[in-house]
This record gives C-alpha cells, structure tokens and sequence, in this order.
C-alpha cells in the first residue's frame, strides 16, 4: 500500500504514485465511461497527461502562488489540472458546476484567478458572459474539443495546451519535477469557496497538510488498501469527495471510477462493483423513492 505518511504535499503524493508505486502495481489508477464502457487509465497516462499539461500552464505564464479556477463535472482531466496545477506551486480554486455567471464572476475577482478549465460549452457560455468583468483572467481552458471556439485566442481546448508546452519540456525536462520540489507542506494548495448562509461566497483557504493530514488520519483507521475499488460522483470540487475519496482512494493504491452522473449512480453502481463510495443521505433517499416507486407500480 503506498505510503501517504511519507507525503506532506500533493505533489509529493503525484511524483510517488507515478514513479514509486506504479512499478509495483498492474491495476488502473481511474476508470471513466467512453464510448458506453468503462476503460482504465493507467499510471503512466496518467503521468503523461499531467506532466504535458504542467508544461502547457507554465508555457501560458502560471507559476508559484498563482491561482487557476476549474469548473467541470467529475472526470480524469479534473484530476490531470489539479496535479498539474499544484505541481506548478500554483493554487486552484474549485467551483460548482451549478454556478451561476454572477457568482461564477465574484469569485474568479475575489480569487484573482488567472486562468478558468471548463468542462463544456454549457460552462464556456457562463465564463464568457463575465469575462471583460474579471480584470486578472487572461486564459480560458475548454477540456471538450468539440466545444471550443477558434476565434478567440484568449480560448484553447486542453490538447492545445498540453502542445503549447512541448518546446519548453524539450529545452528544460526538469522543470516540472523542480517546481513540485519547491511545494511545501504548509503552502496554500486550494481555495474553496462556500455558499454561505449569508451574503457573498467565502473562501476557504486549505494547505497541502491540512489535506493529506486528513487523509493519512483516514487511512490509519479504515480498512483501505490496493484492491479497493471507488465509485465518486460527489463534487470533486468539495472537500469531502475531494480529500475523502480523491486523494485518499489515490494514496490508497485503489482504482477510482468516475460516475457518469447523479442520475446514474446506481446504474454505474451495478457496473463497478466498487467496494467504496463516499456519499450523502440524500443519494440514498432518491434511490429508495425510485426503486419503491417501481416497486409499488409493478405490485397495482
């Protein structure tokens, strides 16, 4: 099982994994439905697509301290940004996909995020709305290509990105693992921004060890090791699923597999077989009124 007491930071947890534990093991690290079956990815893709994304951010000018929003469902490239992100020592800021414009737009200012990753168009079209109104976004990620727009120079789909690094990895192949090294445990790794009871968002400033901590203290009381399998379709973008599921089922050595939505947990549920899944009363009680809908229709 690897060994998460001997990682303090994110990156440290990324370069272990990738490097270290990959040699000893065969099993996927994430699972994601295409083409209507789950296929794995491994640990080297999983290396790879991060590392060139690395390149491609630091190519755009993010470096140390600078923060870089995201705001997409739960997917493998929710993951390749942040390692990516905070490799760099830059810190990410997670949003909602249920976010409207407006407060899409207070807290990209309040963050004074450079750069936004969006899942789709849906969330490309929100971003666009509030662009000229947020003074330090310079860049606008787009992870589904078929939904970029080619006009804007000020768009690119995260392909495009992962290229725009490859001359800087060419000259310097070092730089990526140099900036990983230079995070420390008590550097601020990601704000996250809660909903309030009362006016604007309020965001919530987190370390790496505030998070690994978290995770180390859960996998020296649970039973959790290599052959576990995870079902997420909580928000990557909330602390829970985030440090419950994410970076524990990670430093676990487990495969995480990605739900496709809400509405098909307990069909992927079938799928999977996960022997973990974080989750919410609620997710229990829409199965339940379902399933005993169907019940109670059949037996009329």
């Amino acid at each position: 099982m690897p060994m998460l007491k001997n990682c303090q930071t994110i990156p440290e947890l990324f370069e272990f994994l990738t490097e270290e534990y990959a040699k000893k093991t065969k099993s996927f690290v994430m699972k994601h439905k295409v083409d209507g079956s789950y296929q794995g990815i491994t640990y080297g893709q999983f290396k790879e697509e991060t590392v060139d994304l690395a390149f491609g951010l630091a190519s755009l000018g993010i470096s140390r301290f600078d923060k870089v929003a995201i705001i997409s469902e739960n997917r493998p490239e929710w993951v390749y940004s942040d390692m990516a992100i905070l490799g760099l020592g830059a810190i990410d800021v997670p949003l909602y996909p249920s976010l409207t414009s407006e407060s899409i737009e207070f807290i990209l200012n309040n963050s004074e995020s450079k750069c936004i990753i969006v899942s789709n168009k849906f969330q490309l079209n929100k971003i666009l709305k509030i662009k000229d109104k947020c003074s330090k976004l310079k860049f606008i990620i787009i992870l589904n290509e078929k939904d970029a727009i080619t006009d804007n120079p000020a768009i690119m789909t995260f392909k495009e990105v992962q290229m725009k690094g490859s001359k800087l990895k060419k000259d310097d192949p070092g730089y990526f693992k140099k900036k990983m090294h230079e995070v420390k445990k008590d550097d601020l790794c990601t704000i996250i921004y809660t909903s309030g009871t009362t006016g604007e968002p309020k965001g919530v400033m987190l370390t790496h060890w505030n998070i690994l901590s978290n995770s180390q203290g859960a996998l020296e009381i649970l039973p959790i090791n290599e052959n576990d399998v995870w079902l997420s379709f909580l928000p990557l973008c909330h602390i829970f699923e985030r440090m419950g599921g994410y970076y524990t089922g990670f430093a676990s050595g487990g495969t995480m597999c990605y739900a496709e939505s809400i509405e098909s947990v307990a069909a992927n549920l079938l799928e999977i077989k996960p022997t973990l899944m974080t989750s919410v009363p609620r997710l229990f009680e829409r199965i339940y009124s379902i399933y005993w809908s169907k019940f109670c229709y059949s037996i009329k």
